[in-house]
């Protein structure tokens, strides 16, 4: 466990079901919400999230969500022998050393949030740098996103800063996608100012799933 974490909150877990192939939050024994992630998947244009179904680049991102949320919150190390274990955690050392140190203060890793009756999803990371809220969501990549693609995962923040700001009365002043690549490099992409933009374009992508 990390010294800045500090848990702010109590966050809440939710089992998931999968309904066609989507992702559903079961908030209640009578209520089921779709999950960001889904709502985006059936509302893109772009075919680009079929490549997310390959099993191996799962694996990896799974095994560093993982290594990464034991780095920051728990007491115990996640480890397991295999090889598609070596490559996420040496993808999870490059998040630690190039955004994780530079937080001031942690409130939550691996926190689902919740928006009125409507959706759910769970945010990687959130905490305080540079003297702002920020959300953060951490891919693993073998190759860089292109500019679809990211706009996707700056939705997907919006998404959960609304959800965040909504149920626990905060307010979301920036979002941060890190993107850990395969060959070492990395990306990390900063949005502040125009966050509202951002969302947006979510608030109009959840009204088309809604119909």
């Amino acid at each position: 466990m990390i010294s800045a974490f500090k848990e702010k909150y109590r966050y809440s877990k939710y089992h998931i079901n999968k309904v066609d192939g989507l992702r559903y939050y079961s908030i209640s024994e009578n209520l089921n919400v779709p999950s960001v992630t889904s709502i985006l998947k059936k509302t893109s244009s772009d075919k680009w999230y079929e490549s997310l179904h390959v099993s191996d680049s799962i694996e990896i991102g799974n095994y560093m969500h993982t290594y990464l949320n034991h780095y920051i919150s728990k007491n115990n190390d996640f480890v397991i022998e295999s090889k598609n274990y070596s490559i996420a955690k040496k993808l999870a050392q490059i998040v630690i050393d190039n955004l994780i140190v530079e937080l001031d203060e942690v409130w939550g890793s691996e926190a689902t949030v919740l928006y009125k009756e409507q959706y759910a999803g769970t945010i990687d990371l959130i905490g305080v740098i540079d003297g702002k809220v920020t959300l953060i969501d951490y891919k693993s990549s073998y190759r860089r996103k292109n500019e679809n693609e990211i706009n996707e995962y700056f939705l997907q923040l919006a998404a959960y800063a609304l959800a965040h700001d909504w149920q626990y009365h905060t307010k979301i002043e920036s979002i941060i996608v890190f993107l850990a690549i395969r060959n070492g490099d990395f990306e990390k992409i900063i949005i502040n100012d125009e966050l509202y933009k951002y969302k947006e374009k979510w608030l109009s992508r959840l009204e088309e799933f809604l119909g």
